[in-house]
């Protein structure tokens, strides 16, 4: 690839130097990741050593295009690892330890629809996708559409998203239409259903998630009701408990997640933005979640986690959180250069190419500044974590060729 000093439209909207120094140090630093086994989370002796499923096809995104062998060869053993560890139930593990190491399942809830995506673009495999897909159907625990998890299983594993989970259910419906994809031209039937769940899960995202800056919580509640017939009172004539909105009550996004009796009040930037790339968001919305993200500054370090930070006092806060999740940190409003490379190929989908020009510009300077770290402080912008991490580098990649090309493809 060559990589242009001056824009096709003659405007320079950010410094072409670091941002052309830092595409080759994220090849350099995806390399170091690279494994017989596979694509390792980080490159780092003192780093995350296993093939973790989310970050190596989250890498994959950027870097399944090079042409370099080293980095195909461990993308491919990647997906092939990971399906030896495959559950009976068609779980795919959270991570493996190369191919005789016993597979871990802890944080399980997106480890599956991400090898689905990644192994449809790097090594399709339809016997493994079925049962992924028969795996997903039975998490949809009370016929919804939606898919269900348990509290801290999936990216954010120390953290209390739980239930009907925005970010996941996203993720799922682009695995959806991924494996619409792979059986599109061998299996009718399940290429229909798969769409058929797709369209379910973006209308019931966003008849149950998109809050309305209105202050009203039923829409969001409701599904955690036993009967139905009246939302405002129970099957005796008892008032429901409906909770007050007390964060962002003004604002409209996707809620992070649906619990029962229970929802999540922060914005979520991983899960709103897919909601945009997965196409879950119209225009408008669409728009409404990237002013936002300008508005609060949460593209200052792109990009934080969520706003505002979960603190002691709130009902989201857990005792586990005082380790590492404090204010700002990690999950709790920390910068993930990850996530930055999805709001930069948000923008592009979106057509907001100047600010995707500079927003890349801030990226490059992050990645470079923390060597590919895994995630900044979300105040002051300091490396936290770990330094040549996979999905860091893979995600700047994919964010690159998005502003080259002026174009967003996930899952083609």
């Amino acid at each position: 690839m060559v990589i242009s000093n001056t824009r096709s439209n003659g405007e320079v909207k950010y410094n072409l130097d670091q941002v052309r120094a830092a595409y080759w140090e994220a090849i350099d630093a995806v390399k170091r990741c690279c494994s017989p086994d596979g694509v390792k989370a980080s490159g780092s002796l003192t780093g995350h050593q296993q093939v973790w499923a989310r970050d190596s096809m989250i890498t994959a995104l950027g870097v399944r295009h090079l042409t370099d062998p080293l980095i195909q060869r461990a993308l491919a053993a990647s997906v092939s690892n990971l399906i030896l560890g495959q559950a009976p139930t068609g779980a795919i593990p959270n991570y493996v330890n190369g191919p005789t190491g016993p597979p871990n399942f802890r944080a399980y809830a997106d480890g599956s629809l991400w090898w689905l995506i990644g192994s449809v673009l790097l090594a399709p495999d339809r016997g493994a996708a079925r049962k992924v897909l028969r795996w997903c159907e039975h998490q949809d625990v009370d016929n919804s559409g939606l898919i269900s998890m348990q509290e801290a299983s999936d990216w954010q594993d120390l953290f209390c998203t739980r239930g009907k989970g925005l970010y996941l259910n996203c993720l799922y419906l682009l695995a959806l239409r991924a494996a619409a994809k792979l059986f599109e031209s061998s299996d009718r039937e399940e290429h229909d259903l798969c769409l058929q769940r797709a369209a379910r899960v973006t209308e019931r995202l966003n008849r149950m998630f998109w809050y309305r800056g209105n202050a009203d919580m039923l829409p969001h509640f409701s599904h955690s009701f036993s009967t139905v017939d009246n939302l405002w009172q129970d099957s005796l004539g008892r008032p429901r408990w409906i909770p007050t909105k007390k964060r962002l009550v003004d604002q409209q996004y996707y809620l992070p997640y649906l619990g029962f009796r229970a929802v999540g009040e922060w914005f979520d930037s991983l899960g709103n933005l897919l909601a945009i790339l997965a196409g879950v968001a119209d225009q408008d919305k669409t728009n409404i979640i990237l002013d936002f993200i300008s508005r609060h500054g949460l593209d200052t370090w792109p990009v934080r986690s969520l706003t505002p930070a979960v603190r002691p006092s709130d009902s989201d806060w857990r005792e586990y959180y005082s380790s590492i999740n404090q204010p700002h940190l990690y999950h709790n409003g920390g910068a993930w250069p990850f996530i930055g490379g999805f709001y930069i190929a948000a923008l592009v989908k979106s057509g907001r190419y100047e600010a995707a020009d500079r927003a890349l510009g801030k990226l490059a300077e992050l990645n470079l500044r923390g060597e590919f770290n895994e995630w900044h402080h979300g105040e002051t912008g300091a490396a936290m974590g770990v330094r040549n991490q996979a999905w860091s580098a893979g995600m700047f990649l994919f964010a690159f060729e998005c502003v080259r090309t002026r174009q967003m493809e996930l899952i083609s």
